[in-house]
């Protein structure tokens, strides 16, 4: 029996690419369905500050169901470093968001660039790890250029999304195995590269997520393909989340 599943990649609003467009109500009904306990829960990028309407949006959200929903910042570095800064401490300090995204193809930004230092200085001020998108979107998006910022801040936790997309996978591992702060979440990677991810930096810094919810079955599908141990599953289902994003027990 699987354990309850903490999902940390999940989004409401319009995808400006994929054109996907998610709903508060979606998400719960897909949380039901497939035992999720708890979801990280972000805005699609946006090139300016029209993303604090969704920031509002899923801080109501997590309000109405306490325990559930979590959110994650997703303000694009580009823009005003005032404004960045006043967004961003608002949505840890006020809303009680979890963590900070960077999406480098959406944002237009690479996670090494100078633009982004602002991200790691905050991520350290307010004690969140940083969310940085990886796979689509390169040469922006390529996991090693998580290296540098990672090394020079060691105390903040960086997690690489979708963990290079299954081309780079290989890639995003190194960048782990280089940088002890650096955790993976292989959404759209196949089953052997998540195998072997937990194999090559163990069990307590790999971690689930959809991207999608129509990818929630597709991701449970490679769990049960990789038969992994129990005690793998249960860290990789919701233990590394709750651990990495500071939440509460089930």
């Amino acid at each position: 029996m699987r354990p309850a599943i903490v999902d940390v990649h999940t989004h409401i609003g319009l995808s400006l690419q994929s054109n996907v467009d998610t709903t508060e109500d979606a998400l719960l009904a897909a949380m039901q369905r497939y035992g999720m306990a708890a979801a990280l829960v972000m805005p699609q990028p946006r090139p300016g500050m029209e993303v604090a309407e969704t920031h509002d949006r899923i801080a109501r959200f997590a309000e109405g169901h306490p325990g559930r929903i979590f959110g994650i910042a997703n303000v694009n570095p580009l823009v005003a470093e005032a404004d960045y800064r006043r967004e961003t401490i608002r949505c840890v300090r006020e809303l009680g968001f979890r963590a900070i995204k960077i999406h480098p193809q959406g944002h237009a930004v690479a996670p090494n660039s100078p633009r982004c230092a602002i991200v790691f200085a905050l991520a350290r001020e307010l004690g969140v790890p940083v969310v940085i998108h990886t796979g689509t979107g390169v040469p922006l998006a390529l996991p090693s250029l998580a290296i540098p910022p990672a090394l020079a801040h060691p105390d903040v936790t960086i997690s690489l999304a979708h963990a290079g997309f299954s081309v780079f996978s290989a890639e995003a591992v190194v960048a782990a195995q280089v940088c002890p702060n650096i955790v993976l979440e292989p959404s759209w990677c196949t089953a052997g590269q998540i195998a072997g991810m937990v194999k090559a930096l163990g069990r307590d810094r790999v971690m689930f997520g959809s991207d999608h919810i129509s990818n929630i079955p597709v991701e449970l599908a490679k769990l049960d393909g990789i038969g992994m141990a129990e005690a793998e599953a249960a860290a990789y289902l919701a233990g590394t989340a709750r651990r990495v994003f500071a939440l509460p027990p089930s």
